[in-house]
């Protein structure tokens, strides 16, 4: 399933305002503990390796609105 896809069935089950509320909340989470697992490593942010922070956010949300069903 797609970013967009992924969107579109959480916005189906909570509402969209809500569904970017908790999307976004997901997101800087994701972004947080990537800084923090750099700093606790002593690595430099940024680097070669980037990780999908929006579709790691979505999934986590979806995987919330999978226990909803």
């Amino acid at each position: 399933m797609d970013n967009k896809a992924m969107m579109k069935a959480i916005a189906d089950k909570v509402g969209q305002e809500k569904a970017l509320e908790i999307v976004m909340q997901a997101y800087n989470t994701e972004l947080i503990t990537t800084w923090i697992a750099r700093i606790e490593a002593n690595k430099p942010l940024g680097g070669p390796q980037r990780r999908d922070h929006m579709a790691n956010a979505l999934e986590r949300v979806m995987e919330v609105c999978k226990l909803l069903s």
